[in-house]
């Protein structure tokens, strides 16, 4: 298939959503023949072309701001609003010029941002989208949050959802949405969605299943806990601890926090009132190799992010054969499933805290459950969220809607 394919921020040496975005081009692009009409940070102009060679590349530069200002820049996307347009009639120049026979807008993942390349007579793909999951209400009182400009976006969703005729015209005329979890559906209500698919924009590499899954759990005096992620007060590092000193058997466990964020002041001072000092180590920030010797001595990967929108860290905890203990919220509630570990609902902090702890004493103290779920967790994350198989299911979609 001819495939115009429309990224915002894609680039194999950044992270997050940019290389995410590179890795969906890269599969998307060994498999159809794709134009890319993407957009780079001022100071990575060039990137997109140098990293795809061999294709057509259209590159724009995204708005040069204040240092001060690039953490607005990156989050909020003011570059966007001056892009709409001229995209859009470029994306027509593009179509007069070319025979595509399908239109894929890949990012910017959150939902909030119309296309440009709605309306203009090609099957259209969006996302896959997700981003804007509120704040569970019994921990809304946890969150302290400092005020960002940004932070209007959020504020303001319900009423754009209603109101911005560009908005809800860009999601009208698209042929298939991909949401990153099952919630995205009815987060995005009252905005009409023709079709939509379940998609997370996260992908593992092919991995050959092994036989010798209870390597994780031989040859230890004490089960390994392990978290890794920001430690921002909604991804839970604090509720792990808190549920930490509450366990029967914390004696008989050590928790490795991987990370660093605005929460690990609060997170370190926790763990020295709770006494925990000889149980819970904070490492900080750890480079890839150092976190995947983690996951390889791990036991149990404990994540009880509170405001999730879709997970990708419990995908690399699963295909390293961890069962997991997570929210069940949000991302998540949909990533793992009852095979692969133990969801905790977010209820009032003491309480979470509370079932938190009996999910980590029940697989600490039942060793072949926990094993069984590491080995679920493997099998259900190389099956499901294989890169190859992500991109046989996107391949599907594209048929079903150029048939149509």
């Amino acid at each position: 298939m001819k495939i115009l394919l429309i990224t915002w921020a894609c680039d194999r040496d950044d992270v997050s959503e940019p290389q995410i975005a590179y890795r969906w081009v890269r599969g998307i692009a060994q498999r159809h023949e794709v134009t890319l009409f993407s957009v780079s940070r001022p100071d990575r102009f060039g990137c997109v072309k140098e990293q795809f060679p061999d294709l057509t590349v259209i590159e724009w530069c995204d708005i040069r701001v204040p240092n001060y200002l690039e953490r607005f820049r990156s989050i909020a996307k003011p570059g966007y609003f001056f892009y709409f347009k001229k995209a859009r009639k470029l994306i027509q120049k593009l179509i007069q010029q070319n025979s595509y026979d399908l239109i894929h807008h890949l990012n910017p993942f959150a939902w909030r941002y119309a296309s440009p390349a709605y309306g203009l007579g090609l099957p259209l793909v969006r996302g896959p989208v997700a981003g804007g999951l509120p704040t569970p209400k019994p921990l809304c009182n946890e969150i302290r949050e400092a005020f960002h400009p940004y932070k209007f976006l959020r504020k303001s969703d319900g009423l754009r959802k209603k109101i911005d005729r560009t908005l809800r015209n860009s999601y009208l005329l698209t042929d298939c949405v991909l949401g990153g979890a099952p919630y995205i559906l009815d987060l995005i209500k009252p905005l009409p969605v023709k079709r939509f698919e379940v998609e997370i924009e996260h992908g593992l590499d092919h991995i050959e299943f092994v036989e010798e899954f209870e390597r994780n759990c031989t040859n230890k005096e004490k089960v390994q806990l392990l978290f890794v992620g920001r430690v921002i007060r909604t991804k839970g590092a604090r509720d792990a601890i808190r549920a930490v000193s509450r366990m029967k058997n914390k004696e008989n466990i050590s928790f490795t926090i991987i990370g660093d964020g605005d929460d690990l002041p609060s997170c370190l001072k926790e763990i020295r009132e709770l006494n925990l000092t000889s149980i819970i180590t904070c490492a900080g920030w750890c480079n890839s190799k150092q976190i995947e010797i983690a996951y390889r001595d791990a036991d149990i990967f404990v994540f009880p992010s509170f405001r999730e929108p879709t997970g990708g860290v419990l995908l690399e905890a699963m295909s390293h054969g961890l069962p997991c203990i997570t929210c069940n919220y949000g991302g998540p509630a949909y990533l793992v499933n009852e095979g692969c570990g133990l969801k905790i609902l977010p209820t009032e902090p003491e309480e979470y805290a509370q079932n938190i702890a009996d999910a980590l004493d029940f697989l600490v103290e039942n060793r072949k459950i926990r094993q069984e779920m590491g080995k679920n967790a493997f099998i259900y994350a190389q099956r499901e969220f294989d890169w190859k198989k992500k991109m046989a299911r996107l391949d599907a979609i594209y048929s079903s809607l150029i048939s149509e």
